[in-house]
């Protein structure tokens, strides 16, 4: 196994990329354990001296894989958001645009996110990727919060909880589908919540018989 390079050329980048992306396909269609170096090779249509070329095993190509793959997830979600140009004010719009996207991004990763939710709790790296993208996440949620103008109490933790709700309904609509819910009173109920989590229960003030959550 010779010295790992990393690409300039861009033809180099290219192969570097298409392993990375055939890779991680592999994985998350074949499962973890059941792919190696050799099957990743004959996937991408290369030699394995290619692929030690640029990693020294499939582990790393999982995880190249892994940052891609939260990067394509998260942001989308990240970018519908700071597109709403007056977001204090169409909050309730704002977020069935970012979970309208996120539905859209994630059920093109349905193999993905079964094989990646088993790794996060048996692969400590796998683990700290998660984590680090959620903080990166959480971080950038944040900033366009105070660019649009909140100033509120425990505004990162309320930022962090905005990604993790959002997520988790996604999750349920695109993975799970349990017939026994209504999945259009889910999303009003997910407004509903983040509604009192940044506007201090506006919408329960207005219930009839005025009482809060």
């Amino acid at each position: 196994m010779g010295n790992i390079r990393e690409p300039v050329k861009k033809k180099a980048i290219a192969t570097k990329e298409m392993i990375i992306d055939k890779g991680f396909e592999l994985i998350c269609n074949e499962g973890y354990h059941n792919v190696n170096t050799a099957s990743i090779a004959k996937y991408a249509n290369i030699s394995t001296g290619n692929i030690y070329q640029y990693f020294h095993d499939k582990h790393e190509i999982l995880l190249a894989g892994l940052n891609k793959y939260l990067d394509n997830i998260m942001f989308p979600f990240i970018d519908t958001l700071a597109l709403e140009p007056d977001l204090k004010n169409n909050f309730p719009s704002a977020i069935k645009s970012v979970i309208t996207k996120t539905i859209e991004v994630q059920n093109n990763y349905k193999k993905a996110y079964h094989e990646l939710l088993s790794l996060e709790n048996s692969d400590i790296e796998v683990f700290k990727i998660f984590k680090n993208k959620e903080l990166e996440a959480t971080i950038k949620v944040n900033d366009i919060l105070n660019k649009a103008g909140y100033n509120l109490n425990n505004q990162k933790q309320k930022a962090h909880f905005l990604i993790s709700i959002i997520n988790l309904v996604c999750e349920e609509l695109n993975y799970h589908n349990h017939t026994e819910f209504n999945y259009d009173g889910m999303l009003d109920e997910v407004i509903r919540l983040l509604m009192c989590l940044f506007y201090n229960c506006p919408n329960c003030k207005l219930q009839k018989n005025n009482t809060t959550c």
